[in-house]
């Protein structure tokens, strides 16, 4: 198989990305902005100019509800996708995006395992459902337990790009 421009444009982005986010727990705007523009002026280069700002609208539009809602996707993974979409184009970055949902909840919860927190989930989810229906809910001190979000994120874009997972 033969990377082109975009694959191997991903791949450093994933690189960068993995790096930081499992150090420092941020995605840094340079990469995802840089990423974005990149991904458009390659699109300029190709005649492809919107598919990217497409791809750039389709993971923004699938990734803020996680990110609205109970804030499970943050905004450098969010932003991480949209640069990524700007490089694969809407089709593309649509399966990246639900494959990204897929994986989260079993990543997560292996996380979760891992690190002993899974008592916690009967109280998230109850606080969460007194959030999103304006209800008072008693909320019990809770330490939070950080589930790195761009592995699934690259994994997911990867899974897109390189088989044909929920194409049709």
């Amino acid at each position: 198989m033969t990377m082109g421009f975009p694959e191997i444009a991903i791949s450093v982005m994933a690189i960068v990305s993995l790096y930081t986010d499992l150090s420092t727990q941020r995605v840094p705007n340079l990469l995802t902005f840089g990423g974005m523009a990149l991904g458009v002026a390659w699109g300029l280069s190709q005649g492809s100019w919107l598919a990217s700002l497409g791809g750039i609208g389709v993971a923004f539009a699938c990734m803020f509800p996680g990110w609205m809602f109970a804030r499970a996707v943050r905004a450098g993974d969010a932003k991480l996708l949209m640069a990524f979409g700007a490089l694969l184009g809407p089709e593309d970055i649509f399966r990246a995006c639900a494959l990204t949902y897929v994986l989260n909840l079993p990543f997560g919860l292996v996380v979760l395992a891992a690190k002993g927190r899974l008592g916690n989930i009967p109280r998230v989810i109850r606080a969460s459902y007194g959030k999103v229906t304006g209800q008072a809910v008693v909320a019990e001190p809770m330490e939070v337990t950080v589930v790195p979000f761009v592995p699934v994120v690259v994994a997911a874009t990867l899974l897109a790009m390189h088989t044909e997972v929920l194409r049709w």
